[in-house]
């Protein structure tokens, strides 16, 4: 067999071996092994197989894009919403390497052992994919003081999280993908990120926090008179022009306040270069962010993103960028049987505890003949 042949037909075996691991991660209810993958298929493709996809396979952004962009291009509007956002997938068992570190969790106030996955999401409508990811990779090693003084070794990331960010916006912008804003929370809001979406001809609302620097006018920004944004008693609902601070466009603030009767829960600042969106327009699309933290639960409890033991940085990242088309697929499933994610998980839970039960029943029957034989 030439090279050219054999390089083919490893090519084809690893693209068969990664496609019946995406349906095993969606099936699936415990660790999610080479060994049990094989096992799912009565040993019919060895676990050989998939360990080496998941060791030597190349399952990157570019690899999502490819797997969704059908799906994408059937459910495109001109009223989409590109979503990013990050999440902290919990590893406290796993060792310690560049992509599976100490992160800060917001979600849980504290540092915490896991996989930082940030993702570029595209909505429309009901339905939404993935149409790109980056894992923050703490692959640089340097010297700080802990809180005793002393200094020690610690690792961090050569790429800021907005970095990664706005390398995500640019690759939807080169896909074409079709969206009408960018939503983020304040994390998101970097003077950098919107010179950049702004530079891009790309519409934003995103959160914003109440210290940020903000002028009323023109003129009180060349002459560098700012205030803070909380400061201002901005009418709820309304928008107000500002120009923020190293910022030359003006933008429209907006505020939401949360309240629980008459005490107030909580207050949300969001800010756009949309000029013509009202407060209420403004917190209504921003609302649309929320699909993503849907899609973060998702992809844990109903994806195996969590489940790998995978001991390799390389089969790591593949097990998550799988773990991103296993999603992926169970939206598409949301599209034809109009089921969310979780019923159609505990249509296949019920399905294997049935099969199992009759499978019980199987052998405490043969059981019970031998007893009576």
């Amino acid at each position: 067999m030439s090279e050219i042949n054999k390089t083919d037909d490893t090519l084809m075996r690893m693209t068969q071996a990664n496609d019946i691991y995406i349906d095993y991660l969606i099936t699936q209810n415990a660790q999610s092994t080479a060994t049990g993958c094989a096992e799912l298929l009565g040993n019919q493709v060895k676990h050989d197989s998939f360990t080496r996809m998941l060791q030597k396979g190349d399952y990157n952004a570019q690899f999502i894009w490819s797997s969704n962009k059908a799906s994408i291009r059937q459910a495109e509007n001109d009223d989409g919403a590109l979503i990013l956002d990050n999440s902290i997938c919990h590893k406290p068992h796993s060792q310690v390497n560049d992509i599976i570190n100490y992160h800060y969790d917001h979600a849980k106030g504290r540092t915490v052992k896991g996989v930082n996955l940030l993702t570029a999401m595209v909505k429309y409508d009901d339905v939404a994919f993935p149409v790109g990811f980056e894992v923050v990779k703490k692959d640089q090693i340097g010297v700080k003081e802990n809180k005793k003084g002393k200094e020690q070794m610690c690792r961090y990331s050569r790429y800021t999280i907005n970095e990664l960010a706005r390398s995500l916006v640019q690759q939807a912008l080169y896909n074409h993908v079709k969206f009408k804003y960018i939503l983020g929370d304040s994390w998101f809001a970097s003077k950098e990120n919107i010179l950049f979406f702004h530079q891009q001809k790309c519409k934003f609302i995103l959160g914003i926090p109440g210290n940020r620097l903000i002028a009323l006018s023109r003129q009180d920004a060349k002459a560098g008179n700012y205030v803070r944004l909380d400061t201002l008693e901005l009418e709820v609902g309304s928008t107000s022009k500002v120009y923020l601070k190293d910022i030359a466009f003006p933008v429209a603030v907006t505020h939401k306040v949360f309240k629980n009767g008459n005490a107030i829960q909580g207050e949300l600042y969001l800010v756009t270069n949309d000029l013509t969106l009202s407060g209420d327009c403004a917190y209504e699309n921003y609302q649309k962010r929320w699909d993503i933290e849907t899609y973060h639960r998702s992809l844990k409890q109903n994806a195996s993103l969590t489940k790998s033991p995978c001991s390799t940085e390389k089969a790591q990242l593949n097990h998550v960028a799988l773990s991103l088309i296993a999603y992926s697929r169970l939206e598409q499933l949301k599209i034809v049987h109009k089921n969310n994610h979780y019923a159609m998980k505990r249509k296949l839970l019920i399905a294997a505890n049935q099969a199992s039960y009759q499978m019980y029943l199987k052998m405490k029957h043969e059981c019970e003949k031998l007893k009576s034989a």
